[in-house]
């Protein structure tokens, strides 16, 4: 009997023994493990003063850039100012056409696009028989509008003449030639924009008033009419086409004016489509 229980104890010791084993090995594998972790060697702990930069994916830059923008008034009415041709009357270059792309305007397109943009720019010189337009300031103007290195040299037409490049001078002439008025003005009004950090489009709609019929019309070849302007009004004729215009929308021309980014604060013209 006594025989047997030193057994048991001896047994039970040994158990005893072997766990104590077993844990100490434990201790130790995981001292070594948290030693090689804060080494670096093993499942690549990071350096506290390493910065990482996260790259964006396609979903994550596309996101981005469909982010709304706002705008104000002032801002949009300057965007689409800046393609006004310079005319005595309406501009068919605008009003007789379907649709624009930037991309496949010329060099002197480009300008008479924007011409009213330039000639506010001009200089008059000689009791008035020439303007001069510094070649410095038509190059400002086309690339703020259509974006850096988009000038070109060219001899272009503002509606008064052809202004040709003087090299020594570095200046655009013109011998002016305008003369009278035209009795038919366009008026254009703002009905609304959506604009990202990628791109703006200003839809916009407009009239056409014939100051010696007292008429307005819908299209540039005025064969569209639409209603007398009632003499007498108390409003400016400007004041009481924009009304009429935002009052009778429906029944209008559209142009939607369309201005690319690629960093989300430069917005450059690439077209415009004309719904007529």
């Amino acid at each position: 009997m006594m025989v047997e229980q030193n057994d048991l104890v001896t047994k039970n010791k040994g158990k005893g023994v072997t766990i104590v084993i077993i844990l100490l090995i434990l201790v130790i594998l995981s001292l070594i493990c948290y030693i090689c972790y804060d080494k670096g060697i093993i499942f690549g702990k990071r350096d506290p003063d390493l910065v990482t930069c996260v790259v964006p994916g396609n979903d994550e830059q596309n996101k981005n850039e469909d982010e709304s923008v706002a705008f104000s008034d002032s801002e949009l009415e300057k965007y689409v100012n800046y393609i006004t041709p310079l005319n005595l009357g309406p501009s068919p270059l605008l009003y007789d056409v379907n649709t624009v792309s930037s991309k496949s305007l010329s060099a002197v397109d480009k300008i008479q696009y924007i011409g009213s943009y330039v000639y506010s720019k001009h200089i008059s010189v000689s009791d008035y028989k020439y303007d001069i337009i510094s070649e410095n300031n038509v190059k400002s103007a086309v690339e703020e509008v259509y974006g850096p290195n988009s000038y070109q040299k060219a001899t272009f037409n503002l509606g008064c003449g052809d202004y040709k490049l003087n090299e020594s001078e570095k200046n655009y002439y013109a011998r002016t030639g305008c003369g009278g008025s035209s009795s038919t003005s366009v008026s254009n009004v703002i009905l609304g924009y959506k604009a990202t950090k990628s791109k703006l489009e200003i839809t916009t709609s407009y009239v056409f008033f014939d100051a010696m019929k007292n008429k307005i019309y819908k299209d540039y070849n005025k064969s569209v009419p639409l209603d007398d302007y009632v003499v007498g009004n108390t409003e400016s004729i400007e004041q009481y086409l924009r009304k009429y215009i935002k009052n009778n929308k429906d029944k209008l021309s559209t142009i939607i004016y369309t201005f690319e980014s690629s960093d989300g604060r430069n917005y450059y013209f690439t077209g415009f489509k004309n719904n007529k």
